[in-house]
């Protein structure tokens, strides 16, 4: 049987792809911050554990009792933000933002790196908006500046692990309707996670190191 850990599976994207996965007969370990959210995960028949992306020791103690080997590693935690100008953009936020989503995911990949087995796979949701060569629009500077670290860490991470042929990719969603993407957004969560599994099991050591959107199409760094 198949086994993934899914990293920041309390709603939206993460909740979705536990609930596909379970349907596909994976063993599935996920992770939520609070603990209602474990439970509601655990009712649902996954492997449900307490972790942070900025507690490296919660994610320490996640690898040393989930089940294991992993065959996937799927890190989806993060968080929005929306300032528009450099004028607005806090420091403090700032720094928190890029805490949660550039060092918080190379720190689960970090700690959780050991129990995926050689030849597996490890992704982490990305964004469009951290790709440098897209941006046309401006503005959202602590996100996009965010993106662009965390995906500069999987391509270096991508590098690293070739040599226990484990396929690392930066992924895209698509703009989803999620706490996050909004009511307006344009991809449903369902379709959004169906496309990203579907890339993700074709994902192999010899396209490691990728950015992809959730259809499959290549994304300019």
């Amino acid at each position: 049987m198949s086994s993934v850990v899914i990293v920041g599976a309390s709603r939206g994207i993460g909740r979705e792809l536990v609930r596909q996965y379970l349907g596909d007969g994976w063993t599935v370990v996920a992770t939520a911050r609070t603990p209602d959210q474990v439970a509601e995960l655990a009712a649902t028949g996954a492997h449900a554990f307490h972790a942070d992306t900025t507690d490296e020791a919660s994610l320490t103690s996640l690898a040393a009792a989930a089940p294991r080997p992993h065959d996937l590693l799927i890190i989806n935690a993060g968080v929005g933000a929306r300032e528009m100008n450099l004028a607005t953009v806090d420091a403090e936020a700032w720094a928190e933002v890029m805490a949660v989503n550039a060092l918080g995911p190379m720190l689960a990949a970090r700690a959780l790196g050991g129990t995926v087995r050689d030849g597996g796979t490890i992704v982490a949701l990305s964004s469009t908006l951290g790709s440098i060569g897209a941006n046309s629009g401006g503005g959202l500077y602590t996100y996009r500046m965010s993106k662009a670290a965390l995906n500069a860490g999987l391509k270096t991470l991508s590098i690293e692990l070739k040599r226990r042929d484990i396929a690392v990719a930066a992924l895209h969603p698509g703009w989803v309707k999620t706490d996050m993407g909004g009511a307006g957004a344009e991809v449903g969560v369902e379709d959004s996670v169906t496309g990203l599994r579907a890339v993700i099991a074709g994902l192999t050591p010899a396209k490691t190191g990728a950015f992809l959107d959730y259809r499959g199409n290549a994304l300019p760094w």
